[in-house]
């Protein structure tokens, strides 16, 4: 081999080395940014769950309308009828979010 591709040969190798060295740091520096925003992912799925949108539904008519006896009777009632209830939500839930 010529002293050029002798050259180019050490280059590769030492590039070769490089990237795996920073794909390495590049995986440490995930994985650690990952558990720092785990909860953030566990809060943003919560708040796109069914319950909290319920529960927001729920507060903002109490907000509105202000009768909280009123709301607490009227959520009393829907929670015997929950049960009933949810296979139909469960069918008009996508409707609602244009799926």
């Amino acid at each position: 081999m010529s002293a050029r591709a002798n050259e180019l040969a050490a280059r590769r190798l030492a590039l070769g080395a490089r990237s795996a060295r920073l794909r390495l740091e590049l995986g440490d520096e995930a994985a650690a940014l990952a558990q720092r925003f785990r909860f953030a992912d566990r809060v943003a799925a919560l708040a796109r769950s069914g319950g909290v949108q319920a529960l927001a539904i729920g507060a903002a008519t109490l907000l509105l309308f202000g009768r909280p006896r009123r709301l607490i009777r009227t959520a009393g009632r829907l929670l015997l009828l929950w049960p009933l209830l949810r296979p139909l939500v469960a069918r008009l839930a996508p409707l609602w979010r244009g799926e």
